[in-house]
């Protein structure tokens, strides 16, 4: 074997781990070549082989080459790991605001008050100092309320900007529940969200006390059509004499006559105040859940005087009279009612009058009648309702 080839052989028998650090340089010289193995200062001793090892670099690579996984590919190093904080627990998210409310005792229930009076012009003084209860209440209570509402919502608004939004102490999807709920108990604290049925169900209370007022300021005063009273200002108006202008004895069967009826309040007026600002804006109420009036609540379709006369099941019977001929719109339509518990009770009502004003307000006036033993009382009133509403209401 010439020496060229015995270096080959040399290099084949294990050297090969050597190439990658050094650099192999032939000789050549006139009888052959001499081969010789540069080293660099880089270069790495060979590991001795080991019985039963064939390949020397798959042994370096198990001693000196990077871990992997089961499939084998290579399982990075710890510092090219990223960052995977730990976990931590969200803190709570903030309280709402307390939500407006409109109490029941600020409404001023004093609609029915006149009715104890017997003189009608007491009733009319009585009337009147209710009717700027009333306006009191809505510039005051209600004007205060509605804008105690929009503060609400404002406030709302900046908790979750302040807060909420854009805080990494939440993850996204609380964000986001927060956020969805801030904006639906906005949406309901709009003028026709549903925080605002009460407040919608005070203000028609409101105007349909009023405007029910005001036919009774007439019908005591002889206006709006009405006839002056025959009885107006007995006790009041004096002659020379320093004598009543009318009888003791009629002014003493006057009181009497009051005073038999028993009339106070309408039956049923403390359930439907209780509904209203109770919340409850069902059929206790007369009121659905938007706080619009349903017509056949008794307290909204029926005048004091004949109602504070009724039990309750009669004042329905009332009620439906009314609510019957209403829904003809057309003078002369009338509708009889009989009581289910007295004998000597019965009712109707007729539509006397219809008026369309150039607005689109429709009014219907009706004369309701109640016979109770007898004794025959018979009232006026004005229902109507405005253009593009449904609900027929006292009105003046």
């Amino acid at each position: 074997m010439s020496r060229i080839q015995a270096a080959l052989a040399v290099t084949a028998a294990g050297t090969m781990g050597a190439f990658a650090f050094g650099a192999l340089v032939l000789f050549p010289g006139p009888a052959g070549a001499n081969v010789a193995i540069a080293m660099t200062p880089q270069s790495l001793a060979l590991p001795p082989l080991e019985h039963g090892i064939s390949n020397p670099m798959a042994l370096q690579s198990s001693e000196t080459g990077p871990a992997t996984d089961g499939a084998g590919s290579a399982a990075p190093a710890a510092e090219d790991r990223a960052y995977v904080p730990p976990a931590q627990a969200e803190p709570p998210l903030p309280a709402l605001p307390p939500k407006p409310v409109l109490s029941q005792k600020d409404y001023p229930d004093c609609r029915e008050d006149h009715l104890h009076l017997p003189d009608p012009h007491d009733k009319a003084k009585n009337i009147n100092a209710c009717t700027t209860e009333l306006d009191n209440y809505y510039s005051g209570v209600l004007t205060e309320y509605r804008k105690r509402m929009n503060e609400y919502q404002d406030e709302l608004s900046r908790i979750y900007t302040e807060k909420v939004a854009g805080r990494m102490e939440y993850s996204a999807a609380t964000r986001d529940r927060f956020y969805k709920e801030i904006m639906e108990e906005h949406a309901n604290s709009d003028p026709d969200g549903e925080n605002m049925a009460v407040y919608r169900a005070a203000v028609q209370l409101y105007q349909a006390d009023r405007d029910y007022l005001s036919d009774r300021y007439c019908y005591n005063t002889g206006c709006g059509g009405y006839p002056v009273p025959d009885n107006y200002g007995f006790l009041h108006m004096e002659g020379g004499s320093g004598k009543a202008a009318k009888s003791s004895k009629s002014a003493s069967k006057g009181s009497k006559a009051s005073n038999n009826k028993g009339c106070k309040k309408s039956r049923g007026r403390g359930r439907l105040l209780g509904g209203i600002f109770g919340g409850a804006l069902g059929s206790v109420a007369g009121l659905n859940k938007v706080g619009s009036f349903i017509a056949s609540a008794a307290g909204a379709v029926l005048v004091g005087e004949i109602a504070c006369k009724l039990s309750e099941d009669e004042q329905e019977k009332a009620a439906e009279a009314t609510l019957a001929v209403v829904e003809e719109e057309k003078v002369g339509a009338v509708a009889n009612w009989q009581s289910p518990t007295r004998g000597g009770v019965s009712g109707s009502s007729t539509v006397t009058a219809l008026n369309t004003q150039p607005n689109g307000r429709k009014c219907l006036t009706i004369t309701d009648v109640a016979i109770i033993d007898g004794e025959e009382t018979r009232v006026s009133k004005q229902m109507c309702r405005g253009a593009g509403q449904s609900k027929y209401v006292i009105a003046a």
